[in-house]
């Protein structure tokens, strides 16, 4: 059975990846201060593995025989990649922003809940493995 949203996650992950090309050239080239640099080196790594990954559990979803289950696990992995990405890439950009300081919390938070998306698609799979 063909899911809508396993297209869209899979389009968010391509969608991703090709950010990450462009963003980790605009970090090469337009940021010059080397710790912001590194910071955002470090989101867009995130971004391109994330993107795969997203794209690999709706792959395995398919494959193991688990695309009637819901898809918290992708939409887990995007919002905590939105908030980890997104805060470092911000905070790079606009490195002396009085705004960001106040929720500079979102990055942890994100790598938490990029963390827990793929505890929780792990315990999918075991779970639909042993049925």
């Amino acid at each position: 059975m063909e899911n809508q949203e396993h297209r869209v996650w899979v389009a968010l992950g391509i969608l991703s990846i090709a950010a990450s090309i462009l963003l980790a050239a605009y970090g090469r080239h337009g940021i010059q201060v080397e710790e912001l640099q590194m910071r955002w080196g470090i989101a867009v790594e995130y971004l391109r593995f994330m993107g795969l990954g997203v794209v690999a559990m709706v792959l395995v979803r398919k494959v193991w025989g688990m695309a009637e289950q819901s898809l918290w696990s992708e939409r887990l992995l995007g919002a905590g990649t939105a908030c980890f990405c997104g805060m470092l890439l911000a905070e790079s950009t606009w490195p002396h922003a009085s705004l960001l300081s106040g929720i500079s919390w979102l990055a942890p938070v994100g790598g938490i809940i990029m963390v827990i998306s793929w505890l929780v698609f792990l315990f999918e799979f075991i779970y639909t493995s042993n049925r």
